[in-house]
């Protein structure tokens, strides 16, 4: 299977997923917003196909009832969205490449954007 990899910005953390992986979904909630400094891209994943190395640097907490959040412990890079319940883990997309093979496919709640950027208001690419 062809992958993609990535790593933290320290490098520690190591992930791999397979290149057939969802496309980027922009989320643009309020909780994303304060974690990111603004929407938060990522890659829809399954969990069993989610490889990681540098596990021991991996830091997970409860950003919600409904989900937990994980960073690197060495440099602070945010990682995975974790939602309870669901077969897929949310992966960092700035953890590739920027020449990534994957497009915007969807933006989540764009309504709770910031006044000083505009995304698309019917979720759309």
């Amino acid at each position: 299977m062809e992958t993609i990899e990535g790593s933290c910005h320290c490098g520690t953390v190591k992930v791999s997923v397979p290149i057939d992986a969802a496309g980027v979904v922009v989320c643009h909630c309020g909780d994303c917003q304060k974690l990111h400094g603004n929407a938060f891209a990522m890659l829809a994943v399954e969990r069993a196909a989610l490889r990681v190395g540098g596990e021991a640097e991996v830091r997970w907490y409860d950003s919600s009832a409904k989900a937990r959040r994980a960073f690197c412990g060495r440099c602070g890079s945010r990682l995975f969205k974790d939602p309870h319940g669901s077969p897929k883990v949310l992966v960092s997309v700035g953890l590739f490449d920027r020449h990534l093979p994957r497009r915007v496919i969807k933006h989540v709640m764009p309504e709770t954007a910031p006044d000083w950027y505009a995304p698309p208001v019917d979720g759309s690419p």
